[in-house]
This record gives C-alpha cells, sequence and structure tokens, in this order.
C-alpha cells in the first residue's frame, strides 16, 4: 500500500483533504516517519508522493486538532446542516455567493469547504488563509522543506543540500542563501515543531 493511501484511509469519504499540504503537526510526523526509508524508497514513494503538493500556495494549519478530529468536525457540520450527499452538498455551495462556505471548528480555526467534482470525495476542505493557526507556504518551497527535512540533520542549512533535494524534485536550483529564505523558513517550521515535541 501507497504512503499516498496511507493518508487518504485517516480521511473518510466524501471528504477530500490533503494533509500533507494543509496540517503542520501531519507533515512533523510525517517527515519523522520517512527519514527511517533508505533513499531508493524517497525517490520511488515519497518524491511521487510530494508532487501532489502542486505548485501554487498552501495554508497551513499549525493548531492541535489532528486531521482525523478535523475530518469528524466537518462531517458534524455536514449532518448539522442536511448535507447527507454529493448533491445536497453541492446545492448549499451553490447558494452562496463566493463558491464556498467557511466554517469554524472548536478551537476557532476557520476552514474553506467547497465542492469538488470528484467522486466519491466531493467535499474539499482547506484551511482559511490569513487567520489565526495558520501559515502560508509556496509549494515548490514547501516541497523542498519537507524533503530536505526527511534527509538532512537539524542544524546548519546549506546551498549545497537545498540544491541537491530541489534537483531531486526536478526543481531549479536556488542562486544564493538570500534567494533561498522562503525554503529556509519553512524548514525551521518544521524543526521547529519537531522539536517543540
Amino acid at each position: 500500500m501507497s504512503v499516498y493511501m496511507v493518508i487518504h484511509d485517516k480521511i473518510p469519504q466524501p471528504l477530500n483533504f490533503n494533509p500533507l499540504k494543509h496540517h503542520l503537526g501531519y507533515i512533523r510526523s510525517f517527515t519523522s516517519r520517512c527519514s527511517l526509508l533508505d533513499e531508493n524508497r524517497i525517490i520511488s514513494d515519497i518524491i511521487p508522493l510530494l508532487k501532489h503538493i502542486g505548485t501554487s500556495v498552501a495554508d497551513i494549519y499549525t493548531g492541535n486538532l489532528g486531521p482525523e478530529k478535523i475530518s469528524g468536525e466537518i462531517l458534524l457540520i455536514m449532518q448539522k446542516n442536511n448535507l447527507h450527499d454529493k448533491d445536497a452538498f453541492n446545492s448549499w455551495i451553490s447558494r452562496s455567493k463566493t463558491g464556498y462556505r467557511k466554517s469554524i471548528l472548536s478551537d476557532s480555526s476557520a476552514w474553506i469547504l467547497k465542492y469538488l467534482d470528484n467522486n466519491p470525495r466531493y467535499l474539499h476542505f482547506f484551511p482559511g488563509r490569513n487567520i489565526e493557526k495558520t501559515v502560508r507556504s509556496r509549494g515548490n518551497s514547501l516541497k523542498t522543506a519537507i524533503l530536505f527535512d526527511i534527509l538532512y540533520d537539524k542544524g546548519v542549512i546549506l546551498l549545497a543540500d537545498l540544491n541537491d533535494v530541489r534537483r531531486m524534485l526536478a526543481l531549479s536550483p536556488v542562486r544564493n542563501i538570500e534567494a533561498a529564505s522562503g525554503i529556509i523558513s519553512d524548514i525551521r517550521l518544521l524543526q521547529s515543531a519537531n522539536n517543540s515535541k
């Protein structure tokens, strides 16, 4: 079973959520587990998985609710609004002027709920942007930070190591350490989460 399938096994249908893109605690746990893998396994299994993060910006939830708890609260929102199937959910979303609904969970974090024409996972959700308990990253920066955290010990971040990681991800190298400031911020975010436990 692939690591990608393991991620989605934790998220019940009809929910569509990528915790590797949107959940700091999950990302931290993921990098910790993957650091035990050999390089061939990282190349064959992990790098293709990181491509699902995409290249656009990612809002990352930094709060304490786990992906399963968040999913459970989203399912309760569906139940309270009598959204028992794809058509009912799509109709509910269509009645909003924005094309999405914002919901507040038990820890006061805000989440965006959107319809996704992806049977059976049609309820796509992710953290709201520019709000408490989220940080924003660029997709390629996040992928680089995750793979760097898997492959390298904590400590000094060398430009050569960053560019080795980017080469593995088929991304262009960074010219200098100043140009890598966003990536370094993402690495430090993962490392501070790792070191806080």
